[in-house]
């Protein structure tokens, strides 16, 4: 089976992801454009997984409709704050049922528990492990680490980045298939 690998195509998002791929000179245009990449990013990609309830209130002489979301709903964002800080600093103003856990890939390498807040996780919890470039083989470790230690459904964790390499996609593909993948870069190296 194949890995589901999304690609994020809208324009600004696009556009900021080439402003950050090219190292501007200009630092504090560089921090804004990662700011808002992450936050974009993560809107194009829950917009999937967020479900909107309506509730109408009827009074005497009219009735109301509101959108809510679901709470039972849960949603997850690992990611290593050290490295993508700039990122994810925004992200928690988009919904309030959404979660930010630091991740230490030394500590799951080791297989110690690093997790905390995994216990929230439950059937209707969307799991994103968010990275800036996928390079190497630590989001695996931590796929493994909830799959086996936290007995995660594969089919609720997915993975963002900006941008990924091929061979680690394909290495996750042959592991782990029924991830998806949410990127707006796939890099092809030699």
């Amino acid at each position: 089976m194949q890995l589901n690998i999304y690609s994020i195509s809208h324009p600004i998002i696009q556009l900021l992801s080439n402003t950050i791929t090219v190292k501007n000179k200009n630092n504090i245009l560089y921090y804004y454009n990662y700011k808002n990449l992450g936050l974009l990013l993560m809107y194009e990609i829950l917009r999937k997984y967020i479900k909107i309830q309506n509730v109408y209130i009827k009074s005497l002489y009219s009735t109301k409709e509101l959108k809510l979301i679901n709470y039972n709903e849960k949603y997850l964002i690992l990611s290593d704050i050290s490295n993508n800080y700039e990122m994810i600093s925004g992200i928690k103003t988009l919904i309030p049922n959404i979660d930010i856990i630091n991740i230490n890939y030394i500590n799951i390498k080791n297989e110690q528990k690093t997790i905390q807040d995994i216990e929230k996780v439950n059937a209707n919890t969307q799991i994103f492990i968010l990275e800036e470039q996928l390079k190497n083989v630590n989001v695996i470790s931590i796929i493994k680490y909830l799959t086996l230690m936290h007995q995660i459904p594969i089919n609720h964790i997915n993975i963002a980045c900006i941008k990924s390499e091929q061979k680690i996609l394909k290495q996750i593909g042959s592991i782990y298939p029924k991830v998806k993948v949410y990127t707006t870069q796939i890099l092809y190296t030699r």
